[in-house]
């Protein structure tokens, strides 16, 4: 965690990879050798790996936590890499041992981009506030992007609150936030994205009139990769609880 970067569903059947919310073990999803170099160490914390949530040829995302008052110890960061605040609060920074930033609020829901930090800077955050902070770190694997030419651009929701947050060469990130009983309105996906719940809820899907399945209990920090689809698999996604409904949407370039 950095101010170095502190400025800015689906259904079943587009996934490749499961959706993951329990806080059943260190690792959620089995981790390569190919995962590791892009993986966050806090080595202060008691669990300073935190947990893999989601892993394939394209991207990594781990979920970790630092308590109130602790420091994440010093450590690198990869580059090409965001994070996704689930629960947000207080930050403070240190860099090559002098105090860089001091009790920076992050609210819940917050993104930002993170720039390669190498171990020899000397980098750690620490959550100087006093409720634990939880966050999700999406790490690209890829040196260039995935599909040169796609032309990608924001995913369109005609009914939805929808935030443009980020947009580089590398990604389109977006937040989107559905009021109870509002539906995002038809819709496709493009290209490879990675949807991240900040605000958990009950979720459901309709293809025209016809409702798909049964409602869904979505909670925060679930994450589901989709790959791209055709405009006969058009589809509709709904809140269909009491609370408003929010993710994150990041669209891989």
């Amino acid at each position: 965690m950095t101010l170095f970067r502190k400025p800015c569903i689906v259904t079943a059947l587009f996934v490749t990879a499961a959706t993951v919310s329990a806080q059943d073990s260190v690792w959620s999803v089995p981790v390569s050798e190919d995962d590791r170099p892009f993986l966050l160490h806090y080595p202060n914390l008691e669990n300073p790996d935190g947990r893999v949530v989601l892993t394939n040829e394209f991207v990594v995302l781990q979920r970790l936590w630092v308590p109130a008052g602790e420091w994440e110890g010093i450590h690198s960061h990869p580059g090409n890499q965001i994070y996704v605040h689930i629960m947000g609060g207080e930050w403070s920074g240190r860099l090559g041992g002098e105090i860089e930033y001091w009790g920076i609020a992050s609210p819940d829901g917050e993104v930002g981009w993170m720039d390669p930090i190498p171990l020899s800077a000397g980098h750690e955050s620490g959550n100087t506030g006093d409720t634990p902070i939880d966050l999700i770190y999406v790490t690209l694997k890829k040196a260039g992007p995935i599909a040169d030419g796609a032309g990608h651009g924001d995913q369109s929701f005609s009914d939805a609150f929808v935030d443009l947050l980020i947009e580089n060469e590398r990604m389109i990130v977006q937040r989107v936030r559905l009021e109870p009983g509002w539906w995002t309105g038809p819709h496709v996906h493009t290209g490879r994205q990675i949807v991240i719940y900040t605000k958990g809820g009950t979720r459901s899907e309709r293809r025209g009139d016809q409702v798909q399945g049964l409602s869904k209990a979505i909670f925060p920090g679930s994450a589901v990769w989709i790959e791209g689809t055709g405009t006969s698999e058009a589809h509709d996604v709904g809140n269909s609880g009491d609370s408003p409904l929010e993710f994150v949407l990041v669209t891989i370039k």
